[in-house]
């Protein structure tokens, strides 16, 4: 069987291109300390302000002669979801969160820290990608709600509990993409 598709690239095993989420490959902090236990992560990507892309279409023309595109975006979401350990609350881990009892306690501490709040996700490709690992940084986190409820029945194996984090912007670190030194 050949390793090579149709362009000539080498698609072997050996040759990960794929990005793997889950076992370790991808973990996620809120400030330094990893955010543990946590099942998913639903990343919801900045969008841009207002209506987005705007045709200009004068009266007399039968296509728009331009696009106009605004050059701001809005904040980007984070949902995410932890299981719930026993004796305390998802969120105590969580860097200036810990004994919280709700979320008003949980608004409060947010805007009494001293700086402000990120996370980082950490993506660590597998030896045979050839990469190294790399960043991307959320800056100026918000938790903006905390689904603490629960549906409990005699089947329920899991207790899961969702954290939803606002962020101004993100950057990347500069070594994604970046081939290994071998």
């Amino acid at each position: 069987m050949s390793t090579t598709n149709l362009n000539g690239a080498d698609i072997s095993p050996h040759n990960r291109r794929t990005r793997v989420g889950g076992s370790g490959f991808t973990i996620f902090f809120w400030e330094n300390d990893p955010i543990a236990f946590a099942r998913q992560v639903a990343h919801t990507s900045p969008a841009p302000v207002g209506p987005g892309a705007v045709p200009i279409q004068p009266l007399d023309s039968r296509h728009p002669v331009q696009i106009i595109t605004p050059e701001a975006i809005s904040m980007g979401t984070m949902v995410i979801e932890i299981y719930e350990l026993y004796g305390q609350k998802v969120w105590d881990k969580l860097q200036h969160l810990s004994n919280s009892d709700d979320l008003v306690d949980i608004f409060h501490k947010v805007a009494q820290t001293n700086n402000p709040i990120s996370m980082k996700k950490h993506i660590n490709p597998p030896g045979g990608a050839n990469q190294k690992p790399y960043t991307e940084t959320y800056h100026r986190c918000v938790i903006t709600n905390v689904a603490d409820g629960e549906t409990i029945e005699v089947g329920t194996m899991e207790v899961l509990k969702q954290v939803t984090v606002a962020y101004t912007h993100m950057t990347r670190s500069t070594t994604r993409n970046n081939q290994k030194n071998n």
